[in-house]
C-alpha cells in the first residue's frame, strides 16, 4: 500500500490520487478516496479555501502498474467465474479452487481507484452472467468493508455474492438469453435458480450454511414480496438483505440482451421511491457510499445540457448539484434528470482491448 503525505493546494499537480475525503466546511464531500486529480479539480480546491489533500505518495510508473493490475485480476476473475458456471452446469458441482482464486484477487484488489470506471469499462451483454457475478461479489466486498465486518465475514459475503446466480447454470439458455419479456411460466422457471443456487453450494462442503442462506433468498423482499418463500424483514439473513441491493443494483446498471443500463442516479430514485422493498438502512449506506464515486464525473441532462456532478446531496442521494458552464443546477429543486453519466475511461484501459480479452474468456 502506497503512503500518503500532505500536500499544500497549491503545489498539487494533475494525475496525484486523493488518499482521504475532502470535505469543505459544512462537512460536504468534495472528493472520495482514490480520485485522480486533475487541472479543473485543483482549480476548484484553490477556489474554495482548501488549503491541502491528502494525497497517495507515488510515482506515474506505480499508478499505472496497480492500474494494470486492478484490470488483469478483474479479467482473470471473468474467466475463473466461467468455470465455475461451467462445472456447475455440467458436474452439477462448485468449482472452489477458481472460485477461491477470484476471492483473493478480488480481495486485493484496491476498491478505491476507479472501481465505477472499472465495473462500466469491463462489462459485455454477451458476457453479462459472468461479470455481474463477479460486479456483484465486488460491490458486496466493498459493503463488507464499508460496514466494518471481519475479514472472514467479508470473505463470504463476496463468495455469496459471486454465487448468488449460480442455480442459473440449471435454466434453459432459451429462458436466459430470452431479447424479451419472459411470459409467466418461463419467469416461474427463472425463479427456480434460487433453490438451483442453493442446492448446489450444498454440494461444496467448504461452504457456509450461511452463503447457502443467502444464494437461496437474495430475492426475497423485506414487504414479502419476493421469492422464494415470500420472507419478511428480520427472517431474511443480513447477506440475502446486502445482495438484494447490490444485485439490484449492478442489474439495472448493465447492459442486458432485452434492455439498455439505467443511469445510477435513476436507479438511487427507484431505491429512495421503494422503501418498502429493501432493508432502508443497508440501502442508505450503500447509495451513500457508491454516490461518492461519481463526484467530477460528467453527465448528460435529459434537456441535452451536459454539466459535472459537483455535489451529492445527502437527503436525496439521486438528486445530485450538476454545474452546467458557470451554472449550478440542483436537481432537488429542478424537473431535471440526468440521463446518462460518462464514466471517464481510466488511462490505461487504452492500452488494453478488452474486447479481445473477453473473446478468449468466451473460447
Amino acid at each position: 500500500m502506497a503512503q500518503t503525505i500532505r500536500v499544500e493546494t497549491y503545489k498539487l499537480r494533475p494525475g496525484m490520487r486523493v488518499a482521504r475525503i475532502v470535505e469543505n466546511q459544512f462537512g460536504a464531500v468534495l472528493l472520495n478516496p482514490g480520485m485522480i486529480l486533475d487541472e479543473n479539480v485543483i482549480n476548484k480546491l484553490k477556489r474554495m479555501g482548501i488549503p491541502e489533500v491528502v494525497i497517495y505518495n507515488e510515482t506515474d510508473r506505480e499508478v499505472e502498474e496497480n492500474q494494470q493490475k486492478f484490470t488483469e485480476q478483474y479479467i482473470d476473475s471473468i474467466g475463473n467465474f466461467k468455470e465455475v458456471m461451467d462445472g456447475a452446469k455440467r458436474q452439477n458441482n462448485i468449482n472452489f479452487a477458481s472460485l477461491k482464486k477470484i476471492a483473493d484477487n478480488s480481495l486485493q484488489m484496491d476498491t478505491n481507484r476507479d472501481i465505477v470506471s472499472m465495473l462500466n469499462m469491463v462489462r459485455s451483454v454477451d458476457e453479462y452472467t459472468y461479470s455481474h457475478s463477479v460486479n456483484v461479489g465486488i460491490l458486496a466486498m466493498m459493503f463488507g468493508r464499508w460496514s466494518g465486518l471481519k475479514e472472514k465475514e467479508i470473505r463470504q459475503l463476496l463468495y455469496a455474492g459471486m454465487l448468488h446466480d449460480i442455480g442459473k447454470a440449471k435454466i434453459p439458455d432459451e429462458i436466459l438469453n430470452k431479447r424479451g419479456p419472459l411470459t409467466e411460466q418461463e419467469y416461474n422457471i427463472m425463479k427456480t435458480h434460487t433453490v438451483h443456487g442453493y442446492q448446489l453450494t450444498k454440494s461444496c462442503t467448504l461452504l457456509s450454511e450461511n452463503i447457502r442462506q443467502a444464494v437461496l433468498l437474495h430475492h426475497e423482499r423485506n414487504d414479502g414480496t419476493g421469492y422464494p418463500f415470500g420472507h419478511e424483514k428480520e427472517k431474511i439473513p443480513f447477506m440475502a438483505r446486502v445482495l438484494a441491493i447490490v444485485d439490484t443494483y449492478d442489474a439495472m446498471t448493465s447492459d442486458r440482451v432485452y434492455r439498455g443500463q439505467r443511469p445510477p442516479f435513476e436507479v438511487f430514485a427507484l431505491f429512495e421511491e421503494d422503501l418498502q422493498s429493501y432493508d432502508l438502512l443497508l440501502t442508505n449506506v450503500f447509495m451513500n457510499r457508491m454516490a461518492q464515486f461519481y463526484l467530477g464525473e460528467m453527465v448528460e441532462l435529459d434537456n441535452g445540457l451536459l454539466g459535472e456532478i459537483v455535489f451529492i446531496n445527502p437527503n436525496q442521494i439521486s438528486r445530485p448539484i450538476v454545474k452546467v458552464g458557470d451554472q449550478y443546477i440542483d436537481l432537488s429543486d429542478s424537473d431535471l434528470n440526468i440521463k446518462k453519466v460518462e464514466i471517464k475511461r481510466p488511462a490505461y484501459l487504452n492500452n488494453i482491448d478488452i474486447a479481445d480479452q473477453q473473446e478468449n474468456i468466451s473460447g
